[in-house]
């Protein structure tokens, strides 16, 4: 069976040429071919490159559509993945979203229509084959979660790097070059091994090494499926490209890729940039959450006690499990005390998905981002996309280092803070008091605020 590379089916589709070069001081020299995109869709909506604190690789694509290093309004990210989700459907041999083009216009020029955005979460088809859709942590757990909104009859599960007390992953594989590099599934039993179809999804492939060994570890322990990728952005060059064809070949799979944008990027020079360190976040306080949130608690904690809800697809949800969100998401925008024109809704790590949904929901014009591992360069160079950063230790987590980005950057009145889970509220304050700095802090809990039972 042979790879197919394809950057979108035919009806979207538009061969192109654009060449950029980025040279960022004397630490990164790269050019970009860009050869293929979903019509209408211009590089500059999708993504920027800045620098990774990161010996193993020393930069990285910002993507302006995703909600993690930059605030972006939920209707872009959710179309994102309702445009790849459509891309999945039209090469199954099924009707795509026909209103994409109203979508890409709201990325390529952010005016945002939220009536078509509800409009197009409605829009649901069911793949030919059971299927299973797996977002790779910890930036494309929304993405992952936005694509398979569209599907029935269908799982969603993401990747994590939490260690799980008694609960033993599926499977494990590892993300090389990531600043946290094993990545955990904890699939429920029954859904992989009855999987025909799986569907792995993120929001780049640079080298495409993530994804091979992906598909290997997952082929290796549940062999026999098709499988199909969806990114964003894909820049595998012709080498990387081979590389797929002779392990799809070996294993006698199916194998198909497919992106919003793809092309080349050839590193000239690169270097580990170096900064200072920074100022730790102000730590007094002893607030507690604000509101706390009805969901599904989940009979699992990891082994600092965190609690977690069945939403966020970390363990695994159905399509008919996934519809009961868009009312969470109302109820719990109705229980917010503040009301807010200009609100920011923040997620903290993995937890990506809700956040969007929550915000949609808000009245106004929010803007939502994610806390990451990822450790970037700023700079309040011109044209640079990271201004300014803090840091802080992950609250509940033993020392796992979170960044957030250009916060001072944003025109906002108002933010929510949304956490899954809350056990020791006196590690919540340093960002608590740093975001109090910038708006007034509403703070959300997912789960009830108090430690876990050892499981």
């Amino acid at each position: 069976m042979k790879t197919i590379n394809k950057s979108m089916s035919s009806t979207t589709s538009g061969p192109t040429s654009f060449q950029i070069n980025t040279k960022l001081w004397d630490n990164l020299d790269i050019n970009i071919l860009v050869e293929n995109a979903y019509s209408g869709l211009s590089p500059e909506s999708l993504f920027s490159v800045a620098l990774r604190i990161n010996k193993k690789r020393q930069f990285l694509f910002v993507s302006n559509l995703i909600a993690k290093h930059l605030a972006v309004r939920p209707s872009a990210a959710l179309g994102t993945g309702t445009l790849l989700a459509s891309l999945l459907m039209e090469e199954s041999g099924l009707e795509g979203y026909p209103d994409g083009h109203s979508l890409v216009e709201m990325i390529e020029t952010g005016k945002i229509d939220k009536e078509k955005t509800i409009k197009s979460l409605q829009f649901k088809k069911a793949m030919p084959q059971q299927t299973v859709f797996i977002g790779m942590a910890e930036t494309a757990t929304g993405l992952g979660h936005s694509v398979f909104q569209h599907f029935e009859n269908a799982a969603y599960i993401h990747t994590t790097r939490e260690e799980i007390v008694g609960t033993t992953p599926s499977f494990v594989f590892e993300e090389e070059h990531s600043h946290a590099t094993s990545h955990k599934v904890y699939a429920p039993s029954g859904m992989l091994e009855q999987a025909e179809t799986i569907v792995l999804i993120d929001d780049e492939i640079s080298t495409g090494n993530t994804l091979l060994n992906l598909v290997c570890a997952l082929d290796d322990q549940f062999p026999g499926k098709n499988y199909a990728s969806l990114s964003i952005l894909d820049w595998r060059n012709d080498n990387q490209k081979e590389k797929f064809e002779k392990m799809a070949n070996d294993r006698n799979i199916r194998l198909n890729i497919l992106s919003l944008m793809a092309g080349q990027f050839e590193l000239v020079h690169s270097k580990a940039p170096e900064e200072h360190d920074l100022m730790p976040l102000d730590s007094s306080g002893s607030r507690l959450p604000d509101i706390e949130l009805p969901g599904k608690k989940l009979a699992v904690g990891s082994e600092t006690g965190q609690q977690y809800i069945s939403y966020t697809g970390r363990f695994g949800i159905t399509s008919r499990e996934h519809d009961e969100i868009g009312d969470w998401a109302e109820t719990a925008a109705k229980l917010v005390a503040q009301k807010s024109d200009k609100a920011l809704v923040i997620g903290v790590g993995e937890n990506m998905y809700l956040p969007l949904r929550f915000a949609l929901a808000l009245e106004g014009n929010p803007v939502v981002q994610t806390t990451t591992r990822s450790p970037i360069f700023a700079s309040q160079t011109t044209g640079y996309p990271i201004k300014e950063k803090a840091k802080f230790e992950l609250p509940d987590a033993e020392g796992i280092s979170q960044f957030i980005y250009n916060l001072n950057e944003l025109d906002i009145d108002q933010i929510y803070l949304l956490a899954e889970s809350v056990i020791e509220p006196s590690e919540w304050q340093p960002l608590l008091a740093y975001l109090e700095k910038k708006a007034p802090v509403e703070w959300v809990s997912l789960t009830a605020t108090k430690r876990s039972e050892k499981i």
